[in-house]
């Protein structure tokens, strides 16, 4: 939790406030892990790689924003690595999402919209590949948090994985629901919490299901006025 806190004191710039009150900085974090599991659904016997139809992947995912109250800049790294069932081969996927644009609303809610570039595959059954994915994220609500997430990724250096979806080299999207508790940690909005979720994915032409678990952890500074008892004033650098 206090790596959280670190991480939005500094993209609000904490550090440089000198001449204002770091409590107008704007800023919020997120940090996902997660246990997916996904199963071909289309013919999974005629696949080129059948040893690919079922895949076990974890993943940890660092997302933070800063800017304003309203609107301001994301970045993101996300890292999973895993397997597939049949045949055994390590599976992996990292992306970085360098800068992006970040919409927040509510308290604790946003969406987000960037690009990445990072590499997958997996030994034996998917080629590696330079990926190049374009992301969206959705969160909305505190103790139960509507979770949501889209990416179309387009890929280099692997041929026998172009043009394996409608749209895009790959296609792929999440839907869950968090349960977990809302609170305030050093006067910021915090949630947290075990979600469950569903997958979806398309790849070498074939379409994928899957099952997720996981927890995850937000916190944001607050978008409505603070009062002098939600802050510690001996946290940040500002004097």
């Amino acid at each position: 939790m206090r790596a959280l806190v670190i991480l939005i004191a500094a993209s609000t710039g904490c550090a440089s406030m000198a001449r204002h009150d770091w409590r107008d900085a704007q800023g919020a974090a997120q940090l996902h892990y997660e246990l997916e599991g996904q199963h071909a659904i289309d013919h999974p016997e005629a696949m080129t790689y059948p040893q690919a139809r079922d895949f076990i992947v974890g993943n940890a995912r660092l997302h933070g924003m800063f800017g304003g109250k309203t609107f301001g800049l994301h970045a993101g790294l996300d890292l999973g690595a895993g397997g597939t069932i049949h045949g055994g081969g390590f599976a992996y996927d990292v992306a970085l999402f360098p800068i992006g644009v970040a919409w927040r609303f509510f308290e604790t809610s946003f969406l987000t919209v960037g690009p990445g570039v990072g590499a997958s595959g997996a030994t034996g059954v998917l080629d590696d590949a330079a990926t190049f994915p374009l992301e969206a994220r959705l969160e909305v609500g505190r103790g139960v948090r509507l979770l949501a997430r889209g990416r179309v990724t387009y890929l280099a250096g692997a041929p026998m994985r172009d043009d394996g979806a409608r749209v895009g080299d790959e296609l792929e999207g999440m839907l869950g629901l968090r349960f977990g508790t809302a609170y305030d940690e050093y006067g910021f909005p915090t949630g947290n919490g075990y979600f469950v979720g569903a997958s979806y994915k398309e790849q070498l032409g074939t379409r994928f299901v899957g099952l997720m678990i996981g927890y995850s952890i937000d916190m944001g500074t607050r978008r409505k006025p603070r009062s002098g008892r939600d802050i510690d004033p001996g946290f940040c650098c500002d004097e």
